[in-house]
């Protein structure tokens, strides 16, 4: 399979493209470089979604994958167009794949596929007819899967930094397991293997004829499949957290290593905030000082002053009001004079002292007008007692002038402001360095390790619970032999049949995989160049495993590798199950270096690149294949090179001839 031209209409950054991607036999190299951001990982998943679809969830998730330049338009909607070349039962064939994405008046998406296969059309979309859509997308998938089986694809189309994070403890076995079950072909036989134990447990089922032992058997089988199950979902539980380990690790290191300055980071944020929070506060309590004095300035200025300059009116008055009340402190209130008289009057009467016919009314009006003749009279009489205590109060107050004391808090308080805007930003600075997620990290980190520990100890729990099921069925199975049946007896020979073959074939392939890896290796893996003594395979793909041995004679620990090691290694297996694989797919790789140091580059600019395919799409930045000096070595096995420029006010990618300024020499 060789890929021709991807066209690409309003995806993401694209807003159109049209690429030409032919290889010459001896330039299999097709090099496209590009700004971090630029639009090379969408390029990538253009190609894979032009073959394989994109999974276009709902309304929300197409507007997110619409480039801008079409939001405006009618009838918005993203095309995606492959040709690529391929053979197909020994015959080469050229293909053009096209899919095209719109939204109904609905909002749900819609999908059109179109295949034309030398002039034969095969057509089916959302809103076709379902027998004639089954139809058509069988035939397109079968030939996709003819040149380049989805499942296979990320073994060929993959991104390289990924494929070194992937390489971690157990995920490192599972990664090179699945590579040799799916690209050498040996997972259909696996399949088969299951296929067939499962068909002898519905036979056995049938021929167990006591209902006892048949529902005993069934729910021995139900369990078995139900634990069977869990320890897949464990199993893959477990990758996941793997994955995300090697994701993170180097963060998380960072992290764990900035822990120690957490709490002193901590400190100096609380004492900003409590450096910011003081500013607040004193600008709030200078406000509100601030409007008491304007709202009070009547009260605690003017009125004192004007108070001052009647000071002696009002002491006269005062001074002639006491004065009368000293002379005359032998006047009585008519109702004190009343009560008094009344006592009198009736104790006298009493003691029979007094005529029964003295009136009290006379005697009080006589002594009222006994002290009417003798007490002088108040010239200010008009004022009560609340309003004399007023005029008292007004001469005695003093008028306070806070202006001084407020111009001074201002003073000091503009000073404080000037460095608000800087210590808010200190703080900002500090809090997002905390949020950068240290200790979010590290608690997400170290809780993925525990649960990947828990997750063991359920997985060896589940493992041996199948094995005891497993051997009760056998007893069953044993007691259903002894009773002579042709399809029973073949479908237990089947079940250990397949797994045969598929180890058959893996010791067919096994010394050629071997030998080539070592040659490989002794060439690319620069922290063992030249030491790999020999590659070992096991002899059985469902307990499979791989191992290196130095030329010393010890083992080299794959686990222990680093991560550039790690990255060839992937890149070597790769490479070599490719060519003893049942497929010729191309090679498109994204962040090419990954995390390779300077040797292990060269070592894939000079032994990898030029022999990996015949076609290689590289995807990368000038820090990753170098202008002055990577770039040198691969033009020669370079026919195209590309430039992605991204226009980010425009918000589209545009793309033009030659290598960040170099020209292709040919």
């Amino acid at each position: 399979m060789l890929i021709q031209r991807i066209k690409i209409s309003n995806y993401k950054t694209y807003l159109s493209l049209d690429l030409d991607l032919t290889v010459d036999d001896d330039r299999p190299i097709i090099l496209i470089g590009g700004a971090n951001g630029g639009g090379k990982t969408t390029l990538f998943e253009a190609i894979s979604g032009a073959l394989y679809g994109l999974k276009i969830e709902n309304k929300e998730h197409f507007m997110e994958l619409l480039n801008q330049g079409a939001l405006n338009t009618a009838k918005p909607e993203i095309s995606l167009q492959i040709t690529f070349v391929g053979k197909v039962l020994g015959q080469q064939q050229k293909y053009i794949l096209k899919r095209v994405y719109q939204l109904n008046p609905q909002g749900k998406p819609l999908e059109s596929v179109s295949l034309n296969m030398n002039g034969n059309m095969y057509v089916y979309g959302t809103m076709t007819a379902p027998k004639d859509r089954v139809k058509a997308e069988q035939e397109i998938n079968k030939i996709i899967k003819a040149n380049l089986p989805q499942e296979l694809s990320q073994y060929f189309l993959f991104d390289a930094m990924q494929s070194s994070e992937l390489l971690k403890k157990n995920v490192f076995a599972q990664t090179i397991r699945d590579n040799f079950e799916n690209v050498l072909g040996f997972k259909k036989y696996l399949q088969l293997k299951r296929a067939a134990e499962k068909l002898q447990q519905e036979w056995a089922r049938q021929r167990l004829e006591a209902e006892k032992e048949a529902q005993e058997y069934n729910e021995l089988c139900a369990q078995k499949d139900k634990l069977t199950a869990d320890l897949n979902t464990c199993i893959a539980e477990q990758d996941t957290k793997y994955k995300y380990l090697a994701s993170v690790e180097v963060e998380y290191k960072r992290a764990k290593d900035g822990a120690q300055e957490a709490s002193a980071l901590n400190k100096k944020i609380q004492e900003l905030a409590s450096k910011i929070d003081d500013i607040v506060k004193r600008a709030a309590t200078y406000a509100e000082d601030l409007k008491a004095f304007v709202d009070n300035i009547e009260i605690d200025l003017f009125l004192p002053k004007f108070a001052s300059n009647l000071a002696q009116e009002i002491n006269n008055i005062l001074h002639i009001k006491e004065q009368l009340q000293k002379e005359n402190t032998g006047a009585y209130p008519l109702e004190t004079l009343k009560d008094v008289t009344n006592k009198i009057i009736t104790y006298l009467k009493d003691l029979s002292l007094c005529s029964e016919s003295v009136d009290e009314e006379q005697v009080v009006s006589h002594i009222v007008a006994i002290q009417n003749s003798t007490n002088k009279e108040d010239p200010f009489g008009y004022l009560d007692e609340a309003e004399v205590t007023a005029l008292s109060n007004l001469v005695k107050r003093t008028g306070s002038n806070q202006f001084i004391a407020l111009d001074r808090q201002r003073q000091e308080l503009e000073i404080q402001l000037s460095t608000l805007d800087n210590l808010c930003s200190q703080k900002q600075t500090l809090e997002q360095t905390q949020a950068g997620g240290n200790e979010y990290l590290i608690q997400n980190y170290e809780a993925a390790q525990k649960q990947i520990e828990k997750l063991k100890g359920q997985e060896a729990t589940l493992k041996a619970d199948i094995q005891r099921l497993e051997k009760r069925i056998h007893q069953f199975d044993v007691q259903i032999q002894q009773e002579p049946d042709i399809k029973f007896d073949t479908l237990v020979k089947l079940k250990p049949l397949f797994e045969k073959i598929a180890d058959s074939l893996l010791k067919k392939k096994k010394a050629q995989i071997e030998s080539e890896m070592q040659q490989q290796l002794n060439k690319l893996l620069v922290s063992y160049k030249g030491h790999v003594a020999r590659v070992e395979l096991s002899d059985s793909i469902e307990q499979f495993n791989i191992k290196l041995y130095h030329t010393a004679g010890n083992e080299i620990s794959l686990n222990q590798l680093n991560a550039a090691s790690k990255q060839i290694f992937i890149q070597v297996l790769l490479k070599v199950l490719r060519n003893l694989g049942d497929y010729n797919p191309p090679v498109m790789i994204d962040t090419v270096m990954g995390v390779l140091d300077n040797e292990s580059r060269d070592a894939l600019m000079e032994e990898y690149f030029p022999q990996l395919a015949e076609q290689t799409i590289l995807l990368c930045t000038t820090s990753e294949i170098r202008t002055d000096s990577d770039y040198i070595k691969l033009e020669p096995f370079i026919s195209k090179t590309y430039t992605l420029h991204r226009n980010v006010e425009a918000q589209n990618t545009t793309v033009e001839d030659g290598y960040f300024g170099l020209t292709l020499n040919q």
